[in-house]
């Protein structure tokens, strides 16, 4: 576990930046054509404690294992996926522009990681918990049409990286949290009607907060 001045510092630093990314968000750079004539994004306070949260939840999770070495790898994940979240409840679509050189950059933390920790056999794990969700993924978004998009599984894959870097467990968990939490929110929205049999459901979010309780799942 990481020590409490790390969990307070990120906790911070994360609600600062949370405010950068607030702002950054709210001029919706990310809509294409089609999407101009959306409303303008609301809510965008919650995106500061949002990653405040985060940032402090994998301080104290992941801050002292192996040294905290992999921490930044996991960090920058969260600014990403904060601001993934909002844009695919906003337009339901997770930019290529966005998705890609966050799964870039995470496997070059993450190996950099692994090549300071000397353990190899964490790449391995990510390497093959990556390429599992992937083919997974992949598999879904062919079956369902295309109804599964490329930027969920892109998404997907990085977080599995992420996940089976940890334990390759998580990896496999952390898709299914998140599969798990959206039928309960769709069974919810179905009930209290604020959903149709037809109505759209994004599922970055989802993938999101099943890879957080995956990490949490994680010794």
């Amino acid at each position: 576990m990481g020590s409490w001045w790390l969990v307070l510092a990120l906790v911070v630093a994360g609600g600062a930046l949370g405010v950068v990314l607030a702002r950054q968000l709210a001029v919706v750079e990310y809509r294409i054509d089609e999407e101009e004539d959306r409303p303008p994004l609301r809510a965008l306070w919650a995106v500061p404690p949002a990653l405040a949260a985060t940032w402090g939840i994998l301080g104290w999770h992941l801050g002292g294992r192996a040294g905290g070495v992999a921490l930044p790898a996991y960090l920058l994940l969260a600014v990403s996926g904060v601001a993934l979240w909002r844009i695919d409840l906003d337009v339901h679509r997770l930019p290529e522009g966005l998705t890609l050189p966050t799964a870039l950059a995470t496997a070059l933390l993450l190996l950099l990681a692994t090549a300071l920790v000397g353990d190899w056999s964490a790449a391995a794990r990510a390497g093959v918990g990556g390429l599992a969700t992937l083919l997974g993924l992949g598999l879904l978004s062919l079956l369902t049409g295309g109804a599964f998009g490329f930027g969920d599984v892109v998404l997907g894959a990085t977080l599995g990286l992420a996940l089976g870097w940890l334990d390759l467990r998580a990896a496999l968990w952390g898709p299914a949290f998140g599969f798990v939490i959206a039928g309960v929110v769709a069974v919810v929205g179905l009930a209290t009607r604020r959903m149709g049999m037809k109505s759209d459901l994004a599922m970055g979010p989802y993938l999101l907060l099943g890879a957080l309780v995956a990490v949490l799942s994680v010794p």
